[in-house]
């Protein structure tokens, strides 16, 4: 017999939008569980299943009484790749999200989770359907990502000029961050450089922080302590109403999802609804 929360997730496609060619957007998604509704949005030139299922999010969200529902965000996974920069602003990732939720649960609320590029997705989710959003999760994000979205312009650069024969940047003179940021994301097979590349440049813009003022949904920040890629989160949880900043101990940009203690943190967050609301009926 299984344990509790180990069902394996369900893989769904659904359209959800068009690109600028007029192609349809199909978005790959990952769905288990029963319970209160979470969403949830991983990392650039990841998926669903590395970011989620195989660092045990979705088993600890299961045994904590959710649904969990966590697409391949467009350009990433199995959803849908465009080389065109225009396909992959802020916006339309949160088209597509709202969409895979309304066709998963109508109009219902729901939490979501976002680390790095989808704590940003998460970040404009949040503002364009805030009546929806019940709890937020923004991981890996901080002071230093926080109003630029996007990685800075040597990344795409590099991403574009990876050759797929030798598996190697040939003749560029480019920094050691980005060619290491190319090895991982060629190590993935479901990965496309120049989507990659393409997805960057159409990301790159300036959120509007000041916005971040109008979140009613209780948000947590939180990164590992030797995340020097974010930063602190303090002064991005100050922008919104009810933010809170979260640091877990020895723990980089790219350890932080396989972290328990991270996981469990995030979770405790999400949980505090639904504690507020027992203790309320025994009062």
């Amino acid at each position: 017999m299984k344990a509790a929360g180990s069902e394996r997730p369900r893989r769904v496609s659904l359209e959800v939008d068009r690109l600028v060619d007029g192609r349809p957007v199909q978005l790959s998604l990952l769905r288990s569980g029963m319970g209160r509704r979470v969403l949830l949005l991983h990392g650039f030139a990841s998926d669903a299943h590395d970011d989620w299922v195989a660092t045990g999010w979705f088993d600890a969200l299961a045994l904590a009484g959710y649904e969990v529902v966590a697409p391949d965000l467009r350009g990433h996974g199995l959803s849908t790749k465009s080389r065109n920069p225009s396909d992959y602003q802020l916006g339309a990732f949160a088209t597509d999200i709202l969409a895979a939720s309304e066709a998963c649960w109508g109009e219902a609320s729901f939490d979501v989770i976002g680390y790095s590029m989808g704590a940003h997705i998460a970040m404009t989710l949040a503002l364009a359907a805030p009546d929806q959003i019940g709890r937020l999760v923004l991981g890996g994000m901080g002071e230093r990502i926080v109003a630029t979205v996007g990685l800075a312009p040597e990344f795409a650069d590099a991403l574009a000029a990876w050759d797929k024969a030798t598996q190697r940047l040939e003749g560029r003179n480019l920094p050691p961050y980005a060619i290491r940021l190319c090895q991982h994301a060629a190590s993935k097979p479901y990965n496309d450089l120049d989507v990659l590349a393409a997805c960057l440049r159409g990301q790159s813009c300036v959120f509007d922080l000041p916005r971040l003022a109008a979140v009613a949904a209780p948000t947590l920040v939180i990164v590992g302590e030797e995340d020097k890629l974010a930063g602190s989160p303090y002064r991005v949880a100050a922008l919104f109403p009810t933010g809170v900043a979260a640091t877990v101990p020895d723990l980089n940009h790219s350890a932080a999802l396989a972290s328990a203690a991270f996981r469990s943190r995030a979770i405790l967050h999400l949980s505090a609804a639904a504690i507020s609301r027992r203790l309320a009926g025994l009062a």
